[in-house]
């Protein structure tokens, strides 16, 4: 009977190491977004083209993902802060650098530009900011517009929390003109033309050409969680590999993205 009480101790011992094991093999990232269709949304399953490259990425290098969304600010603190290892997506810029490292592959292209209500006849941009220097301009609060127009301290910006509240806050009239991702924006205003009092808002808003940035956007990791470097390295790997195998193609296809700029001869 001895021998069977020590027989059935060794036995759980043993299961309770290889589970312990197990655990400690584990490997998660934790990831927070802000919705910007197609790259990242929060309504479908696969959460847009971005997060589905991201996630699959890194699921090859053995990672269980999630992820949450939030607005711009919100997310981008708390990722500074650690609480989550990497947000999505973000451009590039040298101040980021002290606080975030960045993938070698972007999991997104932006354009960015000035859109303004059709019948505002009396803004004209021609790609010089100082057309638009008398007019208020809203901005998505922390966000990054490119360094130029980041450093234009001429300018008169109306910081907000969301890149929709700018888009209704420019239908109203409340301000002249808003400034965001041309692509993304436009899949927000089918969103908005369900609101009550908003339902023209699509044949009202007008994107202003010239744009006056396009940029690279990446899944950024905060240097204040466990084992960036590592989860830097992973990504990197992660993203090479499906590259190299079709699957990054396949998914831009489906989401109908051109391939030039990801694969540039």
């Amino acid at each position: 009977m001895k021998r069977l009480i020590i027989f059935r101790a060794l036995v759980l011992m043993a299961i309770l190491l290889c589970t312990k094991g197990i655990m400690a093999a584990e490997k998660y990232f934790h990831a927070i977004a802000v919705a910007h269709p197609p790259f990242t949304l929060k309504e479908t399953t696969e959460h847009g083209m971005s997060w589905e490259l991201s996630k699959i990425a890194l699921e090859t290098q053995g990672y269980n993902v999630s992820v949450k969304f939030a607005p711009w600010a919100r997310a981008f603190s708390d990722t500074k802060d650690g609480k989550y290892d990497g947000i999505l997506i973000a451009y590039w810029t040298k101040e980021r650098e002290e606080l975030f490292v960045y993938p070698d592959h972007p999991v997104a292209f932006i354009t960015t530009g000035f859109f303004k209500k059709k019948k505002r006849k009396d803004i004209k941009y021609t790609g010089n900011f100082s057309d638009v220097s008398s007019f208020d301009i809203g901005v998505e609060r922390s966000a990054s517009m490119g360094e130029e127009f980041d450093k234009a301290d001429h300018l008169n910006k109306i910081f907000v929390n969301e890149s929709e509240q700018i888009l209704k806050m420019v239908y109203l009239g409340n301000i002249d003109l808003g400034v965001t991702g041309f692509k993304y924006s436009r899949s927000n205003l089918n969103n908005i033309a369900k609101l009550s009092g908003f339902e023209g808002i699509i044949n009202e808003i007008e994107f202003i050409q010239p744009p006056f940035t396009r940029r690279p956007a990446y899944l950024m990791i905060s240097q204040k969680t466990p084992d960036f470097k590592q989860k830097l390295k992973d990504l990197n790997a992660g993203l090479e590999k499906i590259r190299t195998n079709g699957i990054f193609k396949s998914i831009l296809k489906k989401h109908g993205i051109s391939e030039t700029e990801y694969f540039p001869k």
